[in-house]
Protein backbone atom coordinates (compact mmCIF):
# COMPACT_ATOMS: atom_id res chain seq x y z
CA UNK A 1 0.00 0.00 0.00
CA UNK A 2 1.37 3.43 -0.91
CA UNK A 3 0.96 6.64 1.04
CA UNK A 4 -2.09 7.81 -0.95
CA UNK A 5 -4.00 4.67 0.00
CA UNK A 6 -2.82 4.92 3.59
CA UNK A 7 -4.08 8.49 3.77
CA UNK A 8 -7.48 7.19 2.68
CA UNK A 9 -7.34 4.66 5.49
CA UNK A 10 -6.64 7.44 7.99
CA UNK A 11 -9.52 9.52 6.65
CA UNK A 12 -11.83 6.58 7.27
CA UNK A 13 -10.73 6.53 10.91
CA UNK A 14 -12.03 10.08 11.31
CA UNK A 15 -15.59 8.88 10.76
CA UNK A 16 -15.60 7.19 14.20
CA UNK A 17 -16.25 10.51 15.96
CA UNK A 18 -12.83 12.17 16.36
CA UNK A 19 -12.49 15.83 15.46
CA UNK A 20 -10.19 16.56 12.52
CA UNK A 21 -7.07 18.49 13.53
CA UNK A 22 -4.04 20.06 11.87
CA UNK A 23 -0.75 20.51 13.70
CA UNK A 24 2.92 21.34 13.18
CA UNK A 25 5.57 18.63 13.27
CA UNK A 26 9.23 19.14 14.20
CA UNK A 27 12.24 16.88 14.72
CA UNK A 28 15.46 17.37 16.64
CA UNK A 29 18.36 15.48 18.13
CA UNK A 30 18.66 14.78 21.85
CA UNK A 31 21.08 16.93 23.89
CA UNK A 32 24.62 15.57 23.83
CA UNK A 33 24.01 13.53 20.67
CA UNK A 34 27.50 14.11 19.30
CA UNK A 35 29.32 12.12 22.00
CA UNK A 36 28.62 8.59 23.22
CA UNK A 37 30.52 6.09 25.38
CA UNK A 38 29.68 2.43 24.82
CA UNK A 39 29.83 -0.60 27.08
CA UNK A 40 32.34 -2.10 24.62
CA UNK A 41 34.83 0.60 25.60
CA UNK A 42 34.48 2.99 22.64
CA UNK A 43 34.27 6.77 22.91
CA UNK A 44 32.29 7.82 19.83
CA UNK A 45 32.30 11.40 18.55
CA UNK A 46 29.96 12.19 15.66
CA UNK A 47 30.90 15.00 13.30
CA UNK A 48 27.92 14.39 10.98
CA UNK A 49 24.64 12.60 11.63
CA UNK A 50 21.56 12.94 9.46
CA UNK A 51 18.47 10.73 9.59
CA UNK A 52 15.89 10.80 6.80
CA UNK A 53 12.39 10.53 8.26
CA UNK A 54 9.98 9.72 5.45
CA UNK A 55 6.78 9.81 7.50
CA UNK A 56 5.42 9.70 11.05
CA UNK A 57 2.21 7.97 12.15
CA UNK A 58 0.26 7.90 15.39
CA UNK A 59 -1.79 4.80 16.15
CA UNK A 60 -4.83 4.18 18.31
CA UNK A 61 -3.67 0.77 19.51
CA UNK A 62 -0.71 -0.91 21.17
CA UNK A 63 0.35 -3.94 19.08
CA UNK A 64 0.05 -7.32 20.74
CA UNK A 65 2.89 -9.81 21.06
CA UNK A 66 2.05 -11.26 17.64
CA UNK A 67 2.42 -7.94 15.84
CA UNK A 68 5.53 -9.12 14.03
CA UNK A 69 3.31 -11.45 11.96
CA UNK A 70 0.89 -8.72 10.90
CA UNK A 71 0.95 -6.56 7.80
CA UNK A 72 2.96 -3.33 7.91
CA UNK A 73 -0.15 -1.21 7.36
CA UNK A 74 -3.17 -1.98 9.54
CA UNK A 75 -6.46 -0.35 8.43
CA UNK A 76 -8.37 1.35 11.19
CA UNK A 77 -5.56 2.00 13.67
CA UNK A 78 -4.12 5.33 12.47
CA UNK A 79 -5.23 8.57 14.10
CA UNK A 80 -2.68 11.09 12.78
CA UNK A 81 0.09 11.36 10.20
CA UNK A 82 2.93 13.47 8.85
CA UNK A 83 3.41 12.45 5.21
CA UNK A 84 6.14 14.90 4.17
CA UNK A 85 9.77 13.82 4.69
CA UNK A 86 12.51 15.63 6.58
CA UNK A 87 16.26 15.10 6.57
CA UNK A 88 16.97 15.60 10.27
CA UNK A 89 20.32 16.87 11.57
CA UNK A 90 20.33 14.79 14.74
CA UNK A 91 23.36 16.62 16.13
CA UNK A 92 21.16 19.69 16.54
CA UNK A 93 18.75 19.95 19.48
CA UNK A 94 16.97 22.85 17.78
CA UNK A 95 13.48 21.98 16.45
CA UNK A 96 13.53 21.43 12.68
CA UNK A 97 10.08 21.82 11.08
CA UNK A 98 8.68 19.33 8.61
CA UNK A 99 7.77 21.05 5.31
CA UNK A 100 4.01 20.58 5.76
CA UNK A 101 1.73 20.20 8.81
CA UNK A 102 0.45 16.90 10.11
CA UNK A 103 -3.22 15.96 10.07
CA UNK A 104 -5.47 13.52 11.86
CA UNK A 105 -8.06 13.30 14.60
CA UNK A 106 -7.96 14.24 18.27
CA UNK A 107 -8.27 10.64 19.46
CA UNK A 108 -5.80 9.28 22.03
CA UNK A 109 -2.68 7.87 20.36
CA UNK A 110 -0.93 4.95 22.03
CA UNK A 111 1.82 3.99 19.59
CA UNK A 112 4.05 5.91 17.19
CA UNK A 113 5.71 4.85 13.94
CA UNK A 114 8.68 6.47 12.20
CA UNK A 115 9.10 5.47 8.56
CA UNK A 116 12.67 5.39 7.22
CA UNK A 117 11.89 5.41 3.52
CA UNK A 118 11.93 7.74 0.55
CA UNK A 119 9.06 6.14 -1.35
CA UNK A 120 6.68 3.20 -1.29
CA UNK A 121 7.35 1.39 1.98
CA UNK A 122 6.74 -1.96 0.25
CA UNK A 123 9.04 -1.44 -2.73
CA UNK A 124 11.89 -3.94 -3.00
CA UNK A 125 14.37 -1.20 -3.86
CA UNK A 126 14.92 2.25 -2.34
CA UNK A 127 18.13 4.24 -2.87
CA UNK A 128 17.29 6.80 -0.15
CA UNK A 129 20.16 7.22 2.32
CA UNK A 130 18.23 7.10 5.59
CA UNK A 131 21.31 7.58 7.79
CA UNK A 132 24.41 9.56 6.82
CA UNK A 133 27.09 9.46 9.51
CA UNK A 134 30.73 10.38 10.07
CA UNK A 135 32.90 10.51 13.16
CA UNK A 136 35.64 8.83 15.16
CA UNK A 137 35.66 5.95 17.62
CA UNK A 138 38.45 5.71 20.19
CA UNK A 139 39.31 2.98 22.68
CA UNK A 140 42.35 2.40 24.89
CA UNK A 141 44.62 1.55 21.97
CA UNK A 142 43.35 3.16 18.76
CA UNK A 143 41.24 5.80 17.04
CA UNK A 144 39.17 4.78 14.03
CA UNK A 145 37.59 7.37 11.72
CA UNK A 146 34.33 6.03 10.27
CA UNK A 147 31.55 6.85 7.82
CA UNK A 148 28.19 5.24 7.14
CA UNK A 149 25.54 5.64 4.46
CA UNK A 150 22.59 3.37 5.19
CA UNK A 151 19.87 2.40 2.73
CA UNK A 152 17.08 -0.13 3.20
CA UNK A 153 16.25 -2.43 0.30
CA UNK A 154 15.44 -6.09 -0.07
CA UNK A 155 18.90 -6.73 -1.50
CA UNK A 156 20.87 -5.37 1.45
CA UNK A 157 18.52 -5.46 4.48
CA UNK A 158 15.99 -8.16 3.59
CA UNK A 159 15.55 -11.13 5.95
CA UNK A 160 15.19 -14.49 4.14
CA UNK A 161 12.05 -16.45 4.96
CA UNK A 162 12.72 -19.32 7.35
CA UNK A 163 9.78 -21.23 5.85
CA UNK A 164 9.82 -21.63 2.03
CA UNK A 165 6.02 -21.90 2.14
CA UNK A 166 5.88 -18.31 3.46
CA UNK A 167 8.09 -16.26 1.09
CA UNK A 168 6.72 -12.94 2.45
CA UNK A 169 7.28 -13.86 6.08
CA UNK A 170 9.67 -10.90 6.54
CA UNK A 171 8.56 -8.08 4.20
CA UNK A 172 11.05 -5.26 3.67
CA UNK A 173 8.53 -2.75 5.05
CA UNK A 174 9.21 -4.23 8.52
CA UNK A 175 12.81 -3.02 8.24
CA UNK A 176 11.72 0.50 7.24
CA UNK A 177 9.01 1.08 9.86
CA UNK A 178 10.33 1.72 13.37
CA UNK A 179 7.63 0.66 15.83
CA UNK A 180 6.25 0.35 18.45
CA UNK A 181 7.26 3.70 19.91
CA UNK A 182 5.29 3.95 23.19
CA UNK A 183 3.30 7.18 23.55
CA UNK A 184 0.20 8.47 25.29
CA UNK A 185 -0.89 11.71 23.66
CA UNK A 186 -3.87 13.35 22.04
CA UNK A 187 -3.26 15.63 19.03
CA UNK A 188 -5.07 18.96 19.03
CA UNK A 189 -5.58 21.65 16.45
CA UNK A 190 -2.70 24.13 16.29
CA UNK A 191 -0.34 22.06 18.47
CA UNK A 192 3.08 20.61 17.68
CA UNK A 193 4.18 17.00 17.44
CA UNK A 194 7.90 16.81 18.33
CA UNK A 195 10.04 13.88 17.21
CA UNK A 196 13.28 13.50 19.20
CA UNK A 197 16.07 11.29 17.86
CA UNK A 198 18.51 9.96 20.46
CA UNK A 199 21.82 8.51 19.20
CA UNK A 200 22.84 7.14 22.62
CA UNK A 201 22.35 3.48 21.73
CA UNK A 202 23.22 3.58 18.04
CA UNK A 203 26.74 2.26 18.62
CA UNK A 204 26.07 0.27 21.80
CA UNK A 205 26.91 -3.09 20.21
CA UNK A 206 29.29 -1.91 17.50
CA UNK A 207 32.84 -3.27 17.56
CA UNK A 208 34.67 -0.82 15.32
CA UNK A 209 37.58 -3.24 14.80
CA UNK A 210 35.21 -5.23 12.55
CA UNK A 211 35.05 -2.42 10.01
CA UNK A 212 37.03 -2.49 6.75
CA UNK A 213 40.34 -0.65 6.83
CA UNK A 214 38.78 2.47 5.26
CA UNK A 215 36.40 2.79 8.21
CA UNK A 216 33.27 2.72 6.03
CA UNK A 217 30.35 0.71 7.38
CA UNK A 218 29.26 -1.71 4.63
CA UNK A 219 25.70 -0.95 3.56
CA UNK A 220 24.30 -4.38 4.39
CA UNK A 221 24.00 -6.84 7.26
CA UNK A 222 26.89 -9.08 6.24
CA UNK A 223 29.27 -7.14 8.50
CA UNK A 224 28.58 -7.49 12.24
CA UNK A 225 29.40 -3.86 12.99
CA UNK A 226 27.08 -2.64 10.24
CA UNK A 227 24.26 -4.94 11.37
CA UNK A 228 24.65 -3.70 14.96
CA UNK A 229 24.50 -0.04 13.86
CA UNK A 230 21.40 -0.71 11.77
CA UNK A 231 19.61 -2.32 14.71
CA UNK A 232 20.69 0.51 17.01
CA UNK A 233 19.17 3.12 14.71
CA UNK A 234 15.93 1.11 14.57
CA UNK A 235 15.66 0.63 18.36
CA UNK A 236 12.18 2.07 18.75
CA UNK A 237 12.00 2.52 22.51
CA UNK A 238 15.40 4.19 22.94
CA UNK A 239 16.04 6.04 19.65
CA UNK A 240 12.73 7.84 19.16
CA UNK A 241 10.56 9.94 21.42
CA UNK A 242 7.25 11.54 20.39
CA UNK A 243 5.63 14.32 22.41
CA UNK A 244 2.79 16.74 21.73
CA UNK A 245 2.42 20.31 22.93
Amino acid sequence: MNRVLLAATLAACGTTGGNVVTFDVTAQGAPGAATNDTALGWHVVLSRAHLYVGAVYLNLEVPNSGAQTTACILPGVYTAEELYPLDVDVLSAAPQPFPQPGTGTDDEARTGEVWLTGGDVNADSDSTVVADLAGTATNATQTIPFTAGITISEANRGIPASNPAQPSQHPICKQRIVTPIPIDLRPHDGGTLAVTVDTTQWFANVDFTQLPTDGAFPDDNSNLASAALFEGIRAATVTFGLTFQ
